[in-house]
């Protein structure tokens, strides 16, 4: 029984856990890499700035810039491997991570 009460809260918090990201210095994974499980207004200070080949997106929803404090182009990337970055290769300044629920949001801009 206690077993199975510590299974429970331990996977609850891991649900509540923020989401994580891992940036490559490659493409298709390949290279150094940085994992972030929150906000970097600027990849400079972690030495990653213009480095990023491919990422994973464990978890959340993220929006990757071109240039710190997440100004200039930007992407959003949602769970999953992203092998090659083809127009944003080595282009990425600051991440971080950003409502999962961007309709929402949407719909407050247009009022």
């Amino acid at each position: 029984m206690k077993l199975l009460v510590c299974a429970t809260l331990l996977g609850a918090a891991a649900a509540a856990q923020p989401g994580d990201i891992t940036l490559y210095t490659r493409e298709h994974f390949g290279g150094p890499a940085l994992q972030l499980h929150g906000s970097e207004p600027d990849l400079d200070k972690l030495g990653f700035n213009d480095k990023t080949s491919s990422v994973i997106v464990q978890n959340g929803i993220w929006e990757v810039c071109e240039s710190k404090h997440y100004k200039g182009k930007c992407l959003v990337l949602e769970k999953g491997e992203y092998a090659q970055l083809k127009n944003f290769n080595d282009m990425m300044s600051s991440v971080r991570e950003v409502d999962a629920k961007p309709a929402a949001k949407d719909q407050r801009e247009h009022k």
